[in-house]
């Protein structure tokens, strides 16, 4: 399996939307047996929150997406994020990773390896084309967090009784950056047949929420218990991003606000699909809010006469985006290293490889098994790979099937006439049966320059499958070197 980076940002003026999708897809990626990382500045408490209690974990981000993949060993870049531009493909695949990119609309569009945008009739609407690998488009592709899932399945074995008057819940998204909580809050107490409304906003904007809304409403600070709300509600007034998507999955009658303008094509899609209703705009709420007051008592009448539009959302929204996307990783990658019956050889490598090599050099399951298992940050790797291309004593090669990189194998000498091979095969072409031809393509052409010349490994004795390498290679073990925790292997003659 491969290593993943995600890039995304959370904070207090950006809301965490983009957060709550990649802990969508880590979550997916880590049950398809991938590793995550997470790049990014988070800086809200409650996207905090959510980063630990899924476990994952965060680096800052470099601007270079190239160092960004080199430096975390990631053979996929996934960025959902508005402000990375349009070279983002370049950068990436100047280290042999593969770029998924996360858009809505024409909001961070541009060409990738793997596109998704995930917005309700984004399939009907097309994109042009860029030169994108992967075009994945609709909201069958938007990520669901577990929680998400397991919301859904509990609201499914639930009733919901509004003779007594509807519980309402209103959610601005984490951060309410616009102080819309408020402006809703006074449109649904004054709305008749509302009984309960329950406001979820920050701590330091409660004062401003009573002083719209009154003290009859109930106050909660963010927290990733809304989902558990959430489900429970007869009906939740939300922005339309993110979070909309989740309750259309979940099953909950929402109406949805457009708070910020990249909102507004997806809160048009959702009331064209019939997965939500709509107050409009916070803009046209603020103006008219007895129109708003208007439309909830609307709602709440039909959700009463049993005229709920959560069907059509729960069939359109499954909650399997996620690994929708992780498929599609995967199908490319395998794309990359299967290329039919291509050959497989090895060339020197060249100053163009040196973020290539990084990568494969640092991957979590790579430095594993290395006599290091420390990551080796960028600048360092720079200085070094320039002497390793310089140096006479070391030949470093890198191996092809095809026209894709798919590992590296290094000699460096020793004493006499005898050298030390290592071979770091590329993550993304693990399980294809390519370690011994990689081997045997890096020592065909060593033995080329250096005919006659024996070869040794240092391998970890619980390191099995290199054991085995090289063992049906020929290597045997040399019990008389002693080589600290490593079994040394020997090869006489290479050629």
């Amino acid at each position: 399996m491969s290593h993943v980076a995600l890039r995304c940002d959370a904070s207090a003026a950006g809301g965490i939307g983009h957060l709550v999708r990649a802990i969508s897809v880590a979550d997916a990626a880590r049950a398809a047996g991938h590793t995550v990382v997470l790049a990014g500045s988070i800086d809200s408490p409650l996207a905090k929150r959510l980063l630990a209690e899924a476990e994952l974990e965060v680096t800052p981000a470099p601007e270079d997406l190239e160092v960004l993949a080199a430096e975390q060993g990631a053979a996929v870049v996934h960025v959902d994020d508005y402000a990375t531009g349009t070279d983002a493909l370049d950068r990436v695949r100047s280290c042999g990773a593969l770029l998924s990119s996360m858009e809505d609309g024409t909001f961070g569009r541009r060409p990738a390896d793997v596109v998704v945008d995930s917005t309700i009739r984004a399939e009907r609407i097309g994109r042009p084309d860029d030169g994108s690998g992967t075009v994945l488009l609709g909201i069958s592709y938007a990520p669901m967090r577990a929680e998400v899932r397991a919301a859904r399945e509990r609201r499914a074995a639930e009733s919901h009784d509004l003779g007594r008057g509807a519980r309402v819940l209103i959610v601005m998204g984490g951060t309410d950056a616009t102080g819309a909580a408020g402006t809703l809050a006074a449109v649904c107490t004054a709305a008749e047949g509302v009984d309960h409304v329950s406001v979820i906003a920050p701590e330091h904007s409660w004062e401003a929420v009573r002083a719209e809304a009154g003290d009859a409403i109930e106050l909660l600070a963010p927290s990733p218990e809304f989902l558990e709300r959430a489900s429970t509600a007869d009906l939740v007034v939300s922005a339309a991003g993110t979070t909309a998507w989740e309750l259309a999955c979940i099953g909950v009658p929402s109406l949805l606000v457009a708070v910020v303008e990249n909102q507004r094509a997806g809160y048009e899609a959702a009331l064209a699909e019939r997965i939500a209703r709509g107050l409009g705009s916070l803009e046209a709420v603020r103006a008219e809010p007895s129109a708003a007051t208007a439309e909830v008592e609307r709602a709440v009448a039909d959700l009463r006469a049993e005229r709920s539009w959560t069907p059509v959302g729960r069939e359109k929204v499954d909650g399997h985006g996620a690994e929708r996307i992780v498929a599609a990783w995967e199908e490319a990658l395998t794309g990359r290293v299967e290329q039919g019956d291509a050959p497989v050889a090895a060339r020197l490598a060249t100053r163009e490889d040196s973020s290539l090599l990084l990568r494969w050099r640092n991957d979590p399951a790579t430095r594993e098994v290395s006599r290091s298992s420390e990551p080796v940050p960028w600048d360092s790797h720079t200085g070094w790979y320039e002497r390793i291309l310089e140096n006479p004593d070391r030949e470093l090669y890198v191996v092809e099937r095809g026209t894709a990189p798919i590992g590296t194998v290094r000699f460096d000498a020793l004493e006499g006439s005898e050298w030390e091979v290592s071979i770091t095969l590329a993550p993304e072409a693990r399980g294809h049966g390519l370690s011994r031809p990689v081997l045997t393509a890096g020592e065909a052409a060593f033995s080329a320059h250096h005919p006659g010349d024996a070869v040794v490994a240092a391998i970890l004795p619980d390191n099995v499958p290199s054991q085995r390498l090289f063992a049906g290679a020929g290597y045997v073990l040399d019990p008389d070197r002693d080589d600290g925790d490593f079994d040394v292997l020997v090869r006489r003659d290479p050629s």
